[in-house]
């Protein structure tokens, strides 16, 4: 008897378009599909790609001593 014989041809189906791992194989699913299982379309899986492949790193500022103008230095502190 077959593991996926008691399963209905739709779960069949569902159980087919996973890795084996049981991530969701969105290579077949169409964006209609990915946008209404909450999953990001293709433009949008594309876009996301572009972004965490910077070519460059992007580093903060660095500032020595008080910052000027700090409005939460200079606050009173209530009940103190």
């Amino acid at each position: 008897m077959s593991a996926h014989s008691w399963l209905s041809p739709a779960q069949q189906a569902a159980a087919a378009a996973r890795h084996r791992e049981g991530r969701l194989d969105t290579s077949r699913m169409s964006n209609r599909l990915r946008r209404a299982l909450g999953l990001m379309d293709r433009q949008q899986a594309a876009e996301h790609e572009r972004l965490t492949v910077l070519p460059h790193a992007r580093l903060a500022e660095r500032v020595r001593g008080p910052v000027p103008d700090d409005i939460w230095a200079a606050a009173e502190v209530p009940g103190a």
